[in-house]
């Protein structure tokens, strides 16, 4: 189950979804914002299909994932789990992720970076939905704390 304490991170930090098959084909994309079942069971992570045929491909052959998610402020966690499917977005997700993506282009254009290169990154909607189910929920935040299993 997804813990409360991670849903801000989830909504709003950066991203990292990450699948492996028999440690020699590793691939990962960003996301483009994702949301949490009512159930807390499942992530949704929204993605470009233009950037995600590796993944899928290797989605085909094992199940297991693994998401990355951390604000700027250094807090982080690690979810791992079990692929369940792959589904076009909604308006509700859409709407959801160009929130998302704006917000994302204010704080890093706000930390300095060049705004043009981040909308360039950003600005694009995404237009697939990556469904897993939460198995191990670790914290990523740098600490005495890093790597421990909270659920």
């Amino acid at each position: 189950m997804v813990p409360s304490f991670t849903l801000n991170a989830l909504s709003s930090g950066l991203g990292h979804f990450g699948v492996a098959f028999n440690q020699i084909e590793i691939r990962h994309i960003d996301t483009y914002g994702a949301i949490v079942n009512n159930s807390k069971t499942n992530i949704t992570c929204f993605v470009r299909s233009s950037e995600s045929s590796a993944v899928l491909d290797i989605l085909k052959k094992t199940s297991k994932v693994s998401y990355y998610v951390g604000m700027i402020t250094h807090e982080a966690y690690n979810f791992k789990g079990e692929f369940q499917e792959v589904i076009d977005l909604d308006s509700d997700s859409l709407n959801i992720s160009e929130n998302y993506r704006k917000n994302l282009i204010d704080v890093l254009s706000g930390l300095g970076l060049d705004t043009e290169a981040v909308k360039n990154r950003y600005d694009e909607a995404p237009d697939l939905g990556i469904i897993f189910k939460v198995k191990k929920v670790f914290i990523q935040t740098p600490g005495p704390e890093a790597g421990k299993i909270i659920q």
